[in-house]
């Protein structure tokens, strides 16, 4: 998990989330004294293509490939992105906020199915776009099975057991990607002030961008490592 800058806000919502969020509160509300079920159509008017593209934009790379706000990995492969929301927006959690732009991000099903209608009130999980999620939350440490990711708070400890960032696979790719840019981390700290190692410096900072970009980072912090 690393941090994204919130794109504009829609035009959709914009124009309609005010409208939307209110209809759905009333569904909500009937839902609530007679126990009847919210229809979907009110739920979901949030899968408009200018509210995934812009969700799109905040989790891309430079070559456009979409990554998860929380497990970091890239989407678009094997998968379609969907729309997450931090807040749930069931009926008996935060349905009013379904529509609001600060609440939405880009998650892969596995982090999207395995986090639900999951709620810690007194340690929310992390917002990728308001928190600093490496070095003040979370931290990776290389193991033989994988690079785990380890919970320096208690909302790290959440965005870990909510999302299952500790899966079997994720651990795996994550120590992929670490072995892969070890050497060039080690090259870049044996050449020192060599000229080249500035090239070589940019290169991982650009990797960074995308897939696993906060593994990147926090391998070149702990190896010293600065611009």
């Amino acid at each position: 998990m690393k941090n994204v800058s919130r794109q504009s806000k829609p035009i959709d919502l914009i124009d309609n989330a005010e409208q939307w969020t209110a209809e759905l509160m009333d569904a909500v509300e009937a839902y609530r004294n007679t126990g009847e079920r919210v229809p979907s159509n009110l739920q979901e008017r949030y899968r408009k293509d200018s509210i995934k593209d812009a969700l799109k934009r905040m989790y891309s790379d430079q070559e456009d490939n979409n990554f998860c706000c929380y497990c970091e990995s890239e989407i678009d492969i094997v998968d379609y992105p969907h729309i997450e929301h931090r807040k749930p927006k069931a009926p008996d959690f935060f349905p009013e906020s379904t529509y609001e732009w600060e609440n939405l991000h880009l998650a892969c099903t596995k982090c999207n199915t395995q986090k639900s209608n999951q709620w810690n009130n007194d340690s929310p999980i992390l917002d990728a776009v308001n928190d600093v999620p490496v070095s003040q939350h979370l931290i990776y440490r290389s193991k033989v099975d994988g690079v785990y990711r380890f919970g320096l708070t208690d909302r790290g400890n959440t965005t870990i057991d909510h999302t299952d960032l500790n899966r079997r696979k994720l651990l795996r790719a994550r120590q992929r990607i670490y072995l892969d840019i070890l050497d060039a981390i080690k090259e870049i700290v044996r050449l020192k002030d060599d000229p080249s190692v500035k090239t070589c410096k940019d290169i991982l900072r650009n990797k960074a961008k995308g897939q696993f970009g906060s593994l990147i980072n926090w391998s070149m912090d702990e190896w010293g490592i600065t611009d």
